[in-house]
């Protein structure tokens, strides 16, 4: 009988690979799906996407960025209010990075996700990463002939550093 010895290489190598074991039948309710920029935005976005019209963008995403559609998320960025609300944000977009906020590069249409529904609307939260965990939606949304994303979120839970 041969025995196997679990290194902390193999132990590391192991957890580096449990949560890809479980697939979403397995994971139960209220669970979701870690993503991030790095895939969102993992692709370059063709000048022709914004000449296609509603219903016609998908055939630009990449197919495994499609299959996300209706998943539970988990994706983490910097908030970027659009509507405010007796002081609580009721929707945002949720940016790669700070730099395309205010007076920085205008972010590609990957690399920005709207919340539009927010179960319990939030402070303010700039300047610092949040996570967002809700459900993604993948499809074009626009508004007259603005293409506005393509990725959309309605938020069940965010985080700051700072918050439980």
């Amino acid at each position: 009988m041969a025995v196997f010895r679990f290194t902390p290489a193999v132990i590391m190598l192991l957890l580096a690979f449990a949560p890809l074991a479980r697939s979403a039948d397995e994971a139960g309710p209220g669970s979701f799906r870690e993503t991030s920029f790095k895939e969102l935005a993992g692709w370059k976005v063709p000048e022709a996407i914004y000449k296609a019209g509603p219903g016609r963008v998908l055939k630009f995403v990449p197919a495994k960025l499609r299959t996300l559609d209706g998943q539970e998320v988990a994706v983490q960025g910097f908030m970027l209010p659009m509507k405010i609300h007796n002081r609580q944000v009721t929707q945002f977009l949720l940016m790669r990075t700070q730099n395309t906020c205010c007076f920085g590069i205008p972010p590609e249409l990957n690399e920005m996700v709207e919340v539009l529904r927010i179960d319990n609307p939030t402070k303010v939260i700039m300047d610092v990463p949040i996570t967002v965990v809700g459900k993604l939606h993948v499809h074009d949304r626009w508004e007259g002939t603005f293409l506005c994303s393509i990725y959309q979120l309605d938020a069940e839970r965010i985080q700051a550093p700072d918050t439980p």
